[in-house]
């Protein structure tokens, strides 16, 4: 039998998991939710991101439709409810699908801070249901491959290694929430935590961070560069900015350099391992993106009935926590210990 799903959010991140769920063996979407008449329509041409290609007009044949998520919440039929709202409705809406006893994936960031993190994690906990979070990078298999080479010291340790991820302003979301600092904490919480959580997944907790921002305004975090500190002494950096131009591109990049080897990925995700004895070759990567693989994870773990072993409720909450002791590091200038 085929896995309900039910999708609140019709916008950039909802049409990307849409389609994800709906290339999916085993899977249906079932029903959507969005307060947008248009999108209930199944009008979608007015979508648009940094990433992947525009809107367009979906069938939604076979969908039930919603404008309240509670009504959705309530559909005995689905089995699990994908929240890809903006981020300072998370955990509102998560602790209701909880509640109505829907297991849930939640778009990242998991919440808009760490205290809001962690009363949902503890909700879940007690909830029987399980609670995934996007963090597709984990799952991204240029990062999962980087990932596992690090960790299999076949090159070396790392001496270093840098992430960057550069986007134009990001002025497409509804509202234009994602402009807004209280709704979305920025480039530190929306577009940086992807690889500030990559940094914890593969190198696990710093002890230290140091940070530094620009804006588009005074106060603003449009930009922002973190030295994380580690005791082996390895030099850890990520930057994340979308201050530039609309028409510049979306890209994310790394270099790992390790004793025998750099491993480097360009924005037109090329992965290329040179080794300091043997010249360069082209790294082998498994198909698909982050997005799919996220997903049909999740979807795996629930029919097995089984914790995923990738990402956590907790470890979401972690990536939150870090974040904030960046911002905290880049606003007063000085070094922040991190403390969880």
């Amino acid at each position: 039998m085929a896995l309900k799903v039910g999708l609140a959010g019709i916008g950039f991140m909802g049409k990307v998991h849409f389609d994800a769920w709906s290339k999916m063996k085993g899977v249906r979407v079932a029903a959507i939710c969005d307060i947008d008449p248009k999108k209930r329509s199944g009008d979608w041409s007015g979508i648009a991101g940094n990433i992947g290609g525009a809107g367009n007009k979906t069938s939604l044949r076979g969908i039930r439709v919603y404008r309240d998520t509670t009504d959705m919440f309530a559909d005995p039929s689905l089995d699990l409810v994908d929240l890809t709202l903006p981020t300072y409705l998370h955990v509102k809406h998560a602790l209701l699908a909880l509640k109505a006893g829907k297991h849930v994936v939640c778009e990242k960031p998991v919440a808009i801070n760490s205290s809001e993190a962690d009363k949902l994690t503890a909700a879940a906990r007690k909830s029987g249901r399980k609670l995934f979070v996007a963090q597709c990078i984990r799952f991204w298999p240029h990062y999962a491959v980087a990932r596992a080479m690090v960790r299999s010291r076949k090159y070396g340790r790392v001496l270093s290694a840098c992430f960057r991820r550069f986007s134009s302003t990001p002025t497409w979301s509804w509202q234009n929430w994602i402009q807004d600092p209280k709704k979305s904490g920025l480039a530190a919480l929306d577009l940086h935590i992807h690889d500030a959580d990559f940094v914890l997944y593969c190198f696990g907790k710093p002890r230290t961070v140091t940070s530094s921002y620009a804006g588009l305004a005074k106060g603003r975090m449009d930009h922002i560069h973190t030295a994380y500190g580690y005791a082996g002494g390895q030099m850890v950096t990520a930057e994340g900015a979308w201050e530039y131009a609309p028409q510049y591109p979306f890209g994310m990049s790394f270099t790992i350099a390790m004793e025998r080897a750099t491993l480097n990925m360009t924005p037109d995700l090329a992965l290329k391992l040179h080794l300091k004895k043997g010249g360069t070759k082209a790294v082998p990567v498994p198909p698909g993106d982050g997005y799919s693989l996220e997903l049909a994870h999740f979807a795996d773990c629930i029919r097995r009935n089984k914790k995923s072993a990738v990402v956590t409720p907790e470890s979401s909450a972690d990536s939150v926590r870090l974040v904030e002791a960046e911002v905290k590091s880049a606003r007063t200038g000085k070094t922040v210990r991190v403390s969880f």
